[in-house]
């Protein structure tokens, strides 16, 4: 009797009651096994796909380019935000000039006569065309950090007792000295006890350290020094110690991030189910082509029309399976989105800026084709506007189907504005009438327009409005 098929089926079973990231450390530890483990429908509760990062259920996993060949032999990590300028490094050249400064024709950022941070973080509008004479001024600004760390090695506090340690440190981390210079005394006294200068101390050694390698980093080129780099892929989970496996650096570490999307989803026989997912789309990754997945929840909070772009042959079925979707819509790119595919949605949670103008923002609701809509925020100046009342009006024309419920919370509103908002678009459409907290406007011989106002369970008042049969 073959036996082999038995053998696969039990490892099959077993596979299925794993969760997902079990499955990935065993099919990464013995790809004897990958067949097996492809071929088991994977059930993943949470996804999101990050900036070199993809994170699932409570574990994520980062790929990080470090230099490995630091004078302290302490690896240096390259990629990601710098703490510093806040500016986001990708790769760097064989020399370790990082990729934003190669893309401005290898010129240091600031001091071009625009509201640009330099390679440390601080804003100077003076104009220094060359690199030479940016590259004197950050180590003006290294030799007062240095001064700086001095100062607070050398500070004796008063010894504040029931100090808010924390608060403290945030807030002397916050002091923003533009152009660089050393602490004044009142800056200082920002730090009540010892336990405080301490913590700055180490923060300001910290600053130290990077603005060193920055200023390293770059002068490697002129130095004919090649580091030497390589790609961490650190496994995240909670309070355990991180897992780290080296990968050699290429040049690129959006490829490291596709084979790790690879691994997880490429070549699956099923479709991958999957409760909630969130896609950032800074890094041009490539997610694999055969991939499939059933989603519930999907989640986008910027660059949504190219995110979406990506998604739409990968989301299968969306029209029955996309239970709620949630979106930040910046005005810039609303003219670009595609709302009929948003409307395949059951529920769209819509976030705004309602500061915009109150047109753009008006045309945008408009737009939306979803039967509910619940909005984050909204401001009553937008529905006292003209614009809102262009609402309502599209809602008359099109003959919006009934069950179609849009609702819009007014954080910091009374009762008596919204009730004074309603009376206005009582009196502006005929044959409107008011009712208990509400207004009925006819939409033919079957359906209202319903506007009315409640408290939600936070107690926070919203407009809600529903088309509804008519009693």
């Amino acid at each position: 009797m073959n036996s082999k098929p038995l053998t696969y089926d039990s490892l099959k079973t077993v596979i299925q009651y794993l969760d997902p990231n079990t499955r990935f450390l065993i099919s990464s530890r013995a790809p004897s096994i990958r067949v097996a483990e492809k071929a088991v429908p994977l059930i993943i509760d949470k996804l999101w796909i990050k900036v070199h990062q993809v994170s699932v259920n409570n574990i994520s996993y980062e790929c990080e380019l470090y230099q490995v060949d630091c004078k302290d032999n302490l690896p240096y990590r390259i990629s990601g935000v710098s703490r510093l300028n806040r500016k986001l490094t990708c790769n760097v050249d064989e020399f370790g000039t990082r990729d934003y400064i190669n893309a401005a024709g290898g010129m240091l950022p600031g001091n071009n006569g625009n509201m640009e941070s330099n390679l440390f973080g601080f804003y100077d509008l003076e104009v220094i065309p060359t690199n030479e004479g940016r590259m004197q001024k950050l180590e003006e600004i290294f030799k007062i950090e240095k001064q700086r760390l001095d100062q607070l090695i050398n500070y004796r506090p008063k010894e504040e007792p029931n100090t808010d340690e924390i608060t403290s440190f945030h807030k002397f981390k916050c002091i923003r000295t533009d152009p660089p210079r050393i602490y004044n005394e009142e800056e200082l006294e920002i730090l009540k006890n010892e336990e405080i200068v301490k913590m700055a101390i180490e923060y300001i050694k910290e600053r130290i350290k990077e603005m060193e390698n920055e200023l390293i980093l770059f002068q490697n080129k002129s130095k004919n020094i090649r580091p030497k780099f390589e790609i961490h892929l650190v496994k995240y989970q909670g309070n355990l110690s991180n897992v780290i496996e080296r990968v050699k650096y290429t040049g690129n570490i959006h490829k490291a991030v596709e084979n790790l999307l690879a691994f997880m989803f490429s070549k699956r026989r099923h479709v991958v189910r999957v409760n909630s997912f969130a896609m950032d789309r800074t890094c041009p990754v490539e997610i694999p082509d055969d991939l499939k997945m059933r989603i519930k929840s999907l989640n986008l909070y910027k660059n949504v029309s190219p995110i979406l772009k990506i998604l739409k042959p990968i989301i299968h079925e969306p029209s029955s399976t996309l239970e709620k979707l949630t979106l930040f819509i910046h005005p810039d790119e609303a003219e670009n989105l595609d709302y009929e595919y948003i409307a395949n949605s059951k529920l769209l949670l819509c976030d705004m800026l309602f500061t915009s103008s109150s047109s753009s923002l008006s045309s945008i609701i408009r737009s939306l084709r979803n039967q509910k809509v619940d909005f984050s925020f909204c401001t009553t100046q937008f529905l006292r506007s003209e614009d809102f009342i262009l609402v309502i009006r599209n809602w008359l024309e099109t003959n919006k189907p009934i069950g179609t419920c849009f609702t819009f919370p007014l954080y910091n509103s009374k009762d008596e504005t919204v009730i004074r908002i309603l009376n206005k678009f009582k009196n502006r459409f005929v044959n409107a009438t008011a009712g208990i907290e509400c207004v009925n406007i006819p939409m033919g011989s079957s359906a209202k327009l319903k506007i009315s106002y409640f408290r939600n369970e936070p107690s926070i008042l919203c407009l809600k409005m529903a088309v509804v049969p008519l009693d």
